[in-house]
């Protein structure tokens, strides 16, 4: 009995930390246009696992901004989606083989170092665009295919295929809010496509929880945008990547070092 009970306990002390991830990934992905994977990916992966956690995030990720897509579809840039997408789905199918016999801890290590160079990476960008360097021509597609296969490379190992994308964006001199509205569709099929591969080339399977933890989550999910949409345009933007900044080192570091530990 009081084995039962604890375990019980833990189930629910899983479920409700994923929620909170889910929650708080959704409310930094509808103010900022991004950050979903990076925040709330590497505390999933803690919580459930890495390939299993990866596979939820590339679901919740595309779930988030399919919604939110709905909002910003008139500024969508299709030319430079097709170029990113097709780049993207291109490479899925290698990154998914490389990674089919990884093991777990090495994959959470992965997942933490991706994380974490791409949090870098974002923030030497956002410098470069104080000062108004943009070194890229915005209307060249050499850089267009290296970002999406970066980006399809990141969403299939760790389910963060948004930095590559923000990068580029910055150093093409890419308008914040055309940018924030083309990376919805691109994140969609991105995470689409990482999560078939894995599904058919690399055994993936999704955590496993009833029906109704599935409805919590994809609950959880909405109701996380639906916060950001009332937060958007009460919170500073400098404040909020302060925050998207801290968690993705805090949940990326953690997953680095427990993944090492590991190995």
């Amino acid at each position: 009995m009081a084995g039962t009970s604890r375990a019980a306990a833990y189930r629910g002390a899983v479920l409700t930390l994923l929620v909170l991830a889910i929650l708080v990934g959704g409310i930094l992905q509808r103010v900022t246009g991004m950050g979903f994977g990076l925040v709330a990916g590497p505390f999933i992966v803690l919580i459930v696992g890495p390939l299993e956690g990866v596979l939820f995030v590339n679901l919740s990720g595309a779930i988030a901004s399919t919604i939110i897509l709905g909002r910003v579809v008139r500024d969508v840039e299709w030319r430079k989606f097709a170029w990113l997408t097709l780049t993207s789905v291109v490479v899925t199918v290698p990154a998914a083989l490389l990674l089919r016999d990884v093991s777990a801890p090495a994959l959470e290590a992965t997942v933490g170092a991706v994380v974490i160079v791409a949090m870098t990476l974002a923030v030497v960008t956002t410098r470069l665009r104080r000062e108004g360097a943009h070194p890229l021509d915005g209307e060249s597609r050499w850089p267009l295919a290296v970002t999406g296969v970066a980006s399809g490379f990141g969403s299939v190992a760790a389910g963060i295929g948004g930095p590559p994308v923000a990068v580029y964006s910055v150093l093409s001199g890419w308008d914040a809010k055309r940018f924030a509205a083309t990376a919805q569709p691109f994140f969609a099929v991105n995470a689409l496509a990482a999560l078939v591969a894995k599904l058919v080339l690399a055994d993936a399977s999704f955590p496993a929880m009833d029906a109704w933890q599935w409805v919590l989550l994809m609950v959880s999910i909405v109701g996380g945008l639906a916060i950001g949409e009332v937060l958007a345009p009460r919170v500073s933007a400098n404040a909020t990547r302060r925050v998207l900044i801290v968690l993705a080192y805090v949940g990326g570091l953690a997953t680095l070092t427990r993944g090492l530990t590991g190995l």
